[in-house]
């Protein structure tokens, strides 16, 4: 047992954080490893000694301290590395891998930061994993909630947990997806590693799975027949499948009489569309087709370019690429900061380009209306991939006017129409209930 003892001591010799604890019981030495930055060894040592204070022998306390004895070194070493406390005896040769006080390393439950939730609780998920799958059972305290767990990842070990309702989500789906989980066989360091397990879209700009932060709408999307999952240390439910509509839905709206809802879905729709189309259509009646304003219209449009010395899509393009780059800025800059940006880009994208006479009044209103109806839509990663949209369609307007613009628009819909996640259209408005309720 001395050999493993130096072995692990070896291994972990170059690691600041590393201890080897040694007591005294019964005239046998005993040592406790692990790291303190994961350990309390205050707390671990003082609960090690009231055990050792009950138990008759050596053999007793390694007994009443786990149910894991005697392990291989490779599983030792694991358990350092996952932050469990390991207990060698030099003498008789036993060791154990103990449950320690661990350090307090996840933050409480707090409000959601990427998303505001109206007419809802403001609690959201966060980096721990249990807390996270606690939350939704407070919610759906029924046993036809299943959980299941899995380990993954070559070099990083990463829990992954899959969460469904039996008899809601498609069995079909339910096996399909545990095979893809078990087919995993690299490190998992993103949403996008994850996704090109649920089938190859490597150019594609939608993601198989919806994220949201809040417990009541992953738990919404477990009563509509999806399978949510969780990562260790990430603080989103990743909802499969994703489709269309979830950026027009949010669990929320059920709060509000039907009428107004869908009404507010509505909203979310025509702003989704308006953000796509919106720049091209401004290209379009100002360079390619004028002829289909009216003529009061017409001379309004080209009264505000008079003195414009570009091109009208350089300048919707420029306009378009800053108003971009500002929202980026505003995402990764400090709260403190972000404001700042925020007034500095408006006074210079509004006011200062405008008097300059590189951009017409009448561009500013069309990006201050994409600004604003790119953020109707549910989910982020949705209202990111509807911002990239409307670069191909503003190219084709440009060459094609009206046309061009509707042929873009054509051809999103057909992509869309044909993107699947495990066989279920993207595009789809109600998956089918298919489970076995057993």
């Amino acid at each position: 047992m001395e050999n493993l003892v130096k072995e692990i001591q070896n291994m972990f010799s170059d690691h600041a954080d590393f201890f080897m604890e040694k007591e005294i019981k019964d005239s046998t030495p005993i040592y406790l490893m692990g790291f303190n930055t994961l350990i309390d060894l205050t707390k671990s040592k003082l609960y090690v000694r009231q055990i050792a204070g009950t138990s008759a022998s050596v053999q007793e306390l390694f007994i009443n301290l786990s149910d894991q004895l005697e392990i291989d070194s490779e599983q030792i070493i694991h358990a350092l590395l996952k932050g469990k406390l390991v207990i060698v005896s030099e003498k008789d040769e036993r060791n154990a891998i103990v449950d320690p006080i661990s350090r307090n390393l996840t933050r409480s439950i707090a409000e959601p930061l990427s998303e505001s939730p109206l007419l809802s609780s403001v609690d959201a998920f966060g980096e721990d994993i249990d807390t996270n799958i606690g939350l939704i059972r407070k919610r759906l305290n029924t046993e036809r909630l299943y959980h299941g767990s899995f380990e993954i990842g070559e070099f990083e070990s990463r829990k992954l947990s899959m969460l469904y309702i039996k008899g809601k989500a498609p069995d079909a789906l339910i096996g399909e997806i545990k095979r893809q989980i078990n087919q995993i066989d690299t490190d998992i360091d993103t949403v996008e590693d994850l996704n090109k397990y649920f089938g190859e879209r490597r150019f594609s700009i939608v993601s198989h799975v919806f994220q949201t932060e809040l417990p009541n709408e992953a738990t919404h999307f477990l009563k509509k027949n999806r399978v949510v999952l969780f990562l260790d240390n990430y603080p989103f439910a990743l909802v499969f499948p994703q489709t269309l509509m979830d950026m027009f839905n949010v669990s929320s709206d059920r709060n509000y009489p039907t009428v107004i809802a869908y009404v507010i879905r509505t909203l979310r729709a025509i702003g989704a569309i308006v953000n796509v189309l919106l720049p091209a259509l401004y290209v379009s009646v100002v360079s390619v087709n004028p002829e289909a304003l009216k003529i009061d219209l017409a001379l309004f449009v080209s009264e505000s370019r008079q003195g414009i010395p570009f091109p009208a899509l350089v300048e919707t393009i420029t306009m378009v690429v800053l108003v971009d780059l500002t929202l980026e800025a505003i995402v990764r800059l400090p709260k403190s900061v972000g404001p700042t940006i925020t007034m500095v880009g408006g006074i210079i994208l509004g006011q200062a380009m405008v008097e300059a006479k590189l951009v017409s009044p009448l561009l500013v209103i069309v990006i201050t209306a994409i600004v604003i109806s790119g953020s109707v839509v549910s989910g982020i990663q949705n209202s990111l991939y509807i911002r990239l949209l409307r670069y191909p369609i503003l190219i084709l307007a440009s060459i094609f006017g009206l046309l061009g613009m509707f042929i873009g628009f054509l051809f999103i819909l057909v992509y869309l129409a044909s993107l699947k996640s495990n066989g279920i259209p993207y595009t789809t408005f109600h998956i089918n209930r298919k489970g076995d309720a057993k």
